[in-house]
Formats: C-alpha cells, sequence, structure tokens
C-alpha cells in the first residue's frame, strides 16, 4: 500500500480508531468499573499500536509528498 491516496485514507481510519478508544476508556474510568479492567488495558495497548501505526504512515505520507 504505497498509494498516496491509500496511505492517507488508512491514516484518516487510525485516526478514528484511536479517537474512538480514547474516548472509550475516558468513559470505563469515570465508571469506576472493575469488571472493565482487562477491557481498559486491551484498549490501552490498541492505544499504542495504532499511536505506532500512525507514526508509520505520515512518515510514508511526507516521503511521497
Amino acid at each position: 500500500m504505497d498509494d498516496l491516496a491509500d496511505l492517507i485514507k488508512a491514516r484518516s481510519m487510525l485516526m478514528i480508531l484511536l479517537a474512538a478508544c480514547q474516548q472509550t476508556v475516558l468513559a470505563l474510568d469515570a465508571a469506576a468499573n472493575v469488571l472493565d479492567t482487562d477491557l481498559t488495558r486491551d484498549l490501552a495497548a490498541m492505544i499504542t499500536r495504532t499511536e505506532d501505526e500512525l507514526a508509520a504512515l505520515t512518515g510514508k505520507i511526507e516521503a511521497l509528498r
């Protein structure tokens, strides 16, 4: 996937995923439900991975511009 338009589309989708995960973590923290600790941990890992993927895609996009 080296087409600029495809890379920009993938980055946009990752940004939506990141925002959704971050907002979900905020909601779970506010609810303080101990049953959601596994989900919160999984979402935190997803956020980290998504941020790494975004950085990589941004580098590819900048290289093509």
